[in-house]
């Protein structure tokens, strides 16, 4: 699944994504990273409250279920 990051600076071909507490983030507390084998993890986007990161990743889910080959934050 090909999803594009919210700054417009990447796009992964991802096998996993999820919702990650961001440790060194002073505004963005919480990142949806995505990841393609072992190749890492990039931050796909960026959010203040883990509930605005969760319901972000459930539209991602959506998407993917409902037959989306990509998805843009």
């Amino acid at each position: 699944m090909l999803v594009y990051s919210q700054d417009r600076k990447s796009v992964v071909d991802a096998d996993t994504i999820q919702v990650q507490k961001n440790i060194s983030g002073k505004e963005a507390k919480y990142i949806i990273s995505a990841s393609a084998g072992a190749r890492g993890a990039v931050v796909m986007a960026q959010y203040i409250e883990e509930k605005d990161a969760t319901d972000a990743l459930e539209k991602v889910f959506q998407a993917f279920t409902d037959g989306a080959n990509s998805y843009k934050f």
